[in-house]
């Protein structure tokens, strides 16, 4: 008789939360189960009731079951069995578990079933018990473990796979990056695994490690549409079920601070866009692409690296995705518990988000256990709109890994699992948790599949989107993911203005602006494309000031509080503003001693976990800083003897004040296009820096994506 053994890794939570009812487990919880399926676990009201279990004979208080006749063993007596408890029959206080930097407490047992008189290791014919070990995402964790159990059940008494199984439940992207760090053959490996997208399949092809590991393709067993999940109200009042949202409609709204007051719904005040981590979340990297694919008119399929890598418009897209996010939680999971337990975690008390990308499936799993407390239907009950400018459907593969495929018994074991898993008993229980079949998402009637089970309070619609023929690449999905990582870096930017009196004097292609006009326009332009929550200072440069610069903004936060001595009550974005809009030109240049001054400021000042910057605007002009004033002195020439270091001096001493572990760099903008690029490319150069001559919006959009967001 093989049996069914379950560890109980521990998982993580975030905050104070209470697990939430409709997840069978928390983020590396490992599963545990009795020899009868059943969770056991520390909250047992989320559990569904017990009945009573018969007690082996002589056995009092043990977990199994009475007796009954076996099969012929290998010495030719008939053997009955009994189920023999490993590890805790019942629980009576919580084990503190730390795995993967997550700190959960988790309790339960593990169990196998055994023959009279043999050992857990063995079968019933002697041989050795083949162990298959299972990895899967905390949503699938339920029904893989009960379809185990009922597979060791299944083939106790019947010729087959003599096996133990041992289910673990870990997030998806920590499975991959497990997998991606594995440098000796087995270690920290699964036999199986099964993540809630075929996606994490893809994304383990852009790893050398875990490409070495896993199989091009796999069996699908059963999948989810990608949907946008909305409170049920919510969606009521935007039209759902006729009208539903898209990936489109998504992002502009989002944007939109008088959204729902201009629907006659003030108490529900801004539109508020959340979403799960696309580096953790199969379906929140689903709804970056589906928002591209929307703004460039772009099929998945047709997406190309390059739209992510080098697109400026595609990139921009994911950028204002980015911005306009008002809640950006690690998982999935914390969105449904932010809509049951009223959002407190998104900045607005008593305010659940307006709308997230989720899977089909969690939120008939949320709903049903909502309803099934409730009873009547909820306020906080979801809905799901399927996005007509961008349908995706996450497959549930099974991945048996390639070294599970190098040992016969257990890649004998793992074929006959899928196949269990794929007949009418896994059909059943992965619809029961919300999943579609196979037959469903290729279009064809399943009279065992989920649409029978659905009804009004599951908030879905009955008939699944079309599973697409074909789908973005493995190469796609990869840059997709680390753009939007990108896109997430923020900075600490101290900007330099010059406003020496050679900024005074004419652009060299338009007489009708000054350098210094064209040095404050480029400095509005990009500090519009900065996040909201960027640090960002601003100085003025010129040998005419103490020191030869001074600060106009120390370094905070651009939706920080202004400071009272700019005249208003508004925000440090608004400081700086006004701060360029005021800037007038005049004195001769201390160009080089101001740059290597900012940035042994910065490096003293450094942010960790920022992308620490120094930006000068400069028409390059350090050799005659000039004075707009003097009488008979021109713009461009030097009045009076300086201090001002030379390129080679300011290069050595730049060189000098670097700091490995807080590097800052130099970005140079020449606002001139006759400014020498050569001496400011060496300038910036000797940090790491780049100079750029005269850019234009589109220009100063790609200095931004390449310096000032990692990409």
């Amino acid at each position: 008789m093989s049996g069914a053994r379950h560890r109980s890794p521990g998982g993580g939570s975030h905050g104070a939360r209470p697990r939430r009812p409709d997840r069978p487990d928390p983020p590396d919880r490992r599963v545990r189960r009795s020899a009868r399926g059943r969770f056991t676990g520390p909250e047992r009201s989320e559990q569904p009731e017990r009945p009573g279990r018969p007690e082996g004979p002589g056995r009092p208080g043990r977990v199994g079951r009475s007796a009954r006749p076996g099969r012929v063993g290998p010495d030719g007596r008939r053997r009955g069995w009994r189920a023999r408890g490993i590890g805790l029959g019942a629980v009576s206080s919580a084990a503190l578990l730390v795995l993967g930097g997550l700190t959960v407490t988790g309790i339960g047992f593990a169990a196998a079933s055994v023959w009279h008189g043999g050992s857990p290791e063995e079968c019933a014919d002697g041989t050795t018990r083949t162990t298959l070990t299972i990895t899967t995402a905390p949503t699938l964790a339920a029904p893989i473990s009960r379809l185990a159990a009922e597979f060791s059940r299944a083939h106790s008494d019947q010729d087959g796979p003599c096996v133990t199984f041992d289910v673990s439940a870990t997030p998806s992207d920590r499975a991959l990056d497990a997998l991606s760090r594995a440098t000796t053959p087995g270690s920290t490996v699964p036999d199986v695994w099964i993540p809630e997208s075929a996606d994490w399949l893809e994304l383990g092809q852009e790893s050398n490690t875990a490409a070495q590991q896993l199989p091009a393709r796999a069996t699908t067993i059963a999948g989810s549409p990608v949907v946008i999940a909305m409170p049920r109200l919510m969606a009521q009042r935007l039209g759902w079920p006729e009208h539903h949202l898209t990936w489109a409609d998504l992002a502009a709204d989002a944007d939109r601070t008088a959204f729902w007051p201009d629907r006659g719904e003030p108490r529900w005040g801004e539109f508020r866009l959340a979403m799960a981590n696309p580096e953790n979340s199969a379906a929140a990297l689903r709804a970056v692409i589906g928002t591209v694919g929307a703004a460039r008119r772009l099929a998945p399929a047709d997406m190309t690296p390059g739209t992510f890598d080098q697109d400026r418009a595609a990139q921009a897209t994911v950028l204002h995705l980015e911005r306009s996010i008002d809640w950006l939680p690690q998982y999935d999971h914390q969105l449904f518990d932010s809509v049951r337990d009223g959002g407190t975690e998104n900045g607005a008390a008593g305010s659940a988000p307006s709308a997230f990308p989720a899977l089909e499936s969690d939120v008939i799993a949320y709903n049903r256990t909502l309803t099934a407390r409730t009873g009547p239907l909820s306020a906080t009950t979801l809905v799901a709109s399927y996005p007509a400018d961008g349908a995706f459907t996450a497959t549930v593969p099974y991945i048996v890994l390639k070294r599970t495929t190098d040992s016969a018994p257990r890649h004998a074991a793992a074929d006959a699992f899928a196949a269990y898993l794929r007949g009418d008993a896994g059909r059943r229980a992965l619809t029961a948790a919300g999943f579609r079949t196979p037959a469903e998402l290729a279009g064809r009637d399943d009279p065992g599949g989920l649409a029978a089970t659905l009804n009004a309070t599951d908030g879905v619609r009955s008939t699944p989107p079309k599973l697409a023929s074909t789908d973005a690449s493995d190469s796609v999905l990869g840059t997709a993911r680390r753009f939007f990582r990108h896109s997430r870096e923020r900075g600490a930017t101290l900007a330099v203005l010059d406003t020496s009196g050679s900024m005074a004097l004419p652009l060299t292609s338009d007489a009708g602006r000054t350098r210094l006009q064209a040095a404050t326009d480029a400095a509005m332009t990009g500090l519009r494309l900065f996040a909201p929550d960027s640090q960002v200072g601003l100085w003025q440069s010129s040998a005419e000031l103490p020191d030869g610069h001074r600060e106009l903004a120390p370094l905070a936060r651009l939706n920080a509080a202004g400071h009272a001595g700019a005249g208003h009550a508004g925000t440090q974005r608004d400081d700086l503003t006004a701060s360029l809009a005021a800037l007038k030109p005049g004195g001769s240049t201390d160009l080089y001693s101001t740059a290597v001054a900012a940035v042994r400021e910065l490096t003293d000042r450094y942010a960790a976990d920022r992308l620490n910057r120094v930006v000068l605007f400069t028409d390059g002009d350090a050799d005659t800083g000039g004075d707009d004033h003097p009488d008979g002195e021109q713009p461009g020439r030097r009045a009076t003897a300086s201090a001002e270091p030379t390129l080679d001096q300011a290069v050595s001493a730049l060189r000098a004040a670097a700091d490995p572990h807080r590097p800052v760099q130099l970005i140079v903008i020449g606002c001139d296009p006759g400014a020498d690029l050569a001496s400011l490319q060496r300038l910036a150069g000797a940090t790491g820096g780049h100079a750029y001559l005269a850019p234009d919006a589109d220009a100063l959009f790609d200095i931004y994506v390449d310096t000032l967001t990692g990409a």
